[in-house]
């Protein structure tokens, strides 16, 4: 038989007339033209006869968010149980969680009711110690999500793990084998077709197509499961962030990691003696010189303002000291200076009010914990106008935070730069508390170095990871924003 085939096809027969059976990763193995060339060049000799392919049922498993949660903590039910061997629990103390750990447990005739409170069966008890096949079965699935046995001994289990929208399983055709036929080891080619895959001027030009035809497409044919590029979650919070400011009319301002305590805390009111300074808090760095501060025009206020507010000798060795900014609020402190010297040499030199915003990296000696790292993201805010009050503060940052889709709640706190400050906080669902975002107040006259009667200003300064944490349940510990898991990162929705 003479038949013009393509170039791709020709190669998978001369291959297959060579070993005549082989299984798709063998094929694409040994001709390295990669799998998509392969699957077409098989589909086309397919239709002219040239092989058969025995196609079989295979299943693919992906955890889900929620999923990935009761890996880690166990299935509301095996949750529940443990709880019984500890406490007694009334069925109308039951939260949303433990409700659903109830009915699977009494499902599966593992919890049972006895005067209004649950008690474990003594299938339930031997849950307890050795784990529920079910949550068994996703904990292996966890460890090896590409494992074609398993999966496939398991369906029944799987099924029911999907209905429960913790897993998505996926059954589909895979080629198993090809063969040639006896046609195609018969066949005899001429050359190779070549036909057109992409139009352009010199095609039409040349007339060439009319003699080559056009490649032929299958939109049926399975293809490998596509990942998009997406942005880290961290990343979108902050995208999600600079668009609720700039959208509140804010204009955002930057500055250095590496700063002086002068910019650092000085400039906000904070003692030279005050605990917040020391190493234990502070990152300070040995080998730079200290901060200069022959061109900064705000030392001799700054110094003013210290020793008449702390009645104590202020010192620039002290206030040069270069160190990791433990706070964005650095970035706001140089513009506040700025601005408000001018608006004392001409006070229309501005429109108010002011709204600045600034983002980044900060640096505290932390204790490290579910909700602490050593380095961390903040975001700072300013508004500079006249008659300003925390209702004005309040309002911000309830917009704010309501556009990242976070409720929170204020209460009197003290920081040595605001006067009257104040606290906020969001409820952690996860554990049950309320976590603290960051702090906020009316800068003090000290700092401004101008009557609140003329000029007030309104600051706050929160942390971005701990909002995260509040956004997506699924996440434990801040310190997963931080660590290289390329499956994590896959799995994250948009929250």
């Amino acid at each position: 038989m003479v038949l013009p085939v393509h170039k791709y096809e020709l190669s998978v027969l001369d291959l297959l007339k060579e070993h005549r059976r082989m299984n798709l990763d063998e094929l694409v193995s040994k001709l390295h033209l990669g799998k998509d060339k392969v699957m077409w060049a098989l589909e086309n000799l397919k239709e002219k006869g040239f092989i058969t392919i025995l196609h079989e049922e295979r299943g693919k498993i992906r955890i889900n968010r929620e999923g990935i949660e009761y890996v880690r903590d166990g299935l509301p039910e095996e949750q529940l149980l443990r709880a019984l061997e500890n406490k007694k629990i009334y069925v109308s103390s039951l939260d949303e969680k433990g409700k659903i750990g109830f009915l699977w447990g009494k499902r599966l005739g593992l919890i049972e009711i006895a005067g209004g409170t649950l008690k474990p069966t003594a299938r339930g008890r031997e849950a307890a110690k050795n784990g529920v096949p079910m949550g068994e079965l996703l904990r292996e699935i966890s460890k090896n999500p590409d494992d074609h046995e398993l999966i496939e001994q398991n369906l029944e289990a799987l099924s029911e793990l999907s209905k429960r929208k913790l897993v998505d399983l996926d059954r589909h055709t895979e080629i198993k084998e090809i063969e040639i036929t006896k046609t195609g080891a018969e066949a005899v080619h001429e050359g190779t077709a070549d036909p057109i895959d992409q139009i352009d001027r010199g095609v039409i030009a040349s007339g060439s197509w009319d003699a080559r035809g056009f490649k032929r497409y299958d939109i049926n044919v399975k293809v490998g499961r596509q990942i998009p590029a997406m942005k880290h979650p961290l990343k979108r919070l902050i995208d999600q962030l600079k668009d609720a400011y700039v959208s509140m009319g804010y204009q955002e301002i930057s500055g250095p990691a590496v700063e002086s305590s002068f910019w650092v805390f000085d400039s906000l009111f904070v003692p030279q003696d005050h605990p917040a300074r020391d190493a234990q808090d502070t990152f300070y760095i040995s080998n730079l010189e200290n901060a200069d501060f022959k061109n900064v025009p705000h030392v001799k206020t700054v110094k003013k303002a210290h020793q008449k507010g702390w009645h104590a000798k202020w010192r620039e060795d002290v206030a040069g000291q270069m160190l990791l900014r433990t706070h964005t609020t650095s970035v706001s402190s140089r513009y506040l200076y700025s601005i408000v010297n001018d608006l004392k040499k001409n006070p229309d030199s501005y429109m108010l009010p002011i709204k600045l915003f600034s983002i980044g990296r900060v640096f505290r000696n932390e204790s490290v914990d579910y909700r602490h790292l050593g380095d961390f993201y903040q975001h700072d805010g300013i508004i500079i106008g006249k008659n300003l009050t925390l209702s004005n503060l309040f309002d911000e940052l309830t917009k704010i935070y309501k556009f990242l889709g976070v409720k929170i709640k204020f209460k009197p706190s003290y920081f040595p730069f605001v006067e009257p400050g104040v606290e906020f906080m969001a409820y952690y669902e996860k554990n049950k508390e309320w976590i603290e975002l960051g702090g906020a107040g009316m800068l003090r006259e000290e700092i401004t170095g101008v009557k609140r009667s003329k000029l007030s200003v309104l600051a706050w300064g929160p942390g971005i990871d701990r909002t995260l944490l509040i956004k997506d349940q699924s996440i434990s510990n801040i310190s997963e924003l931080y660590n290289n898991d390329i499956g994590w990162l896959r799995s994250r929705q948009e929250v």
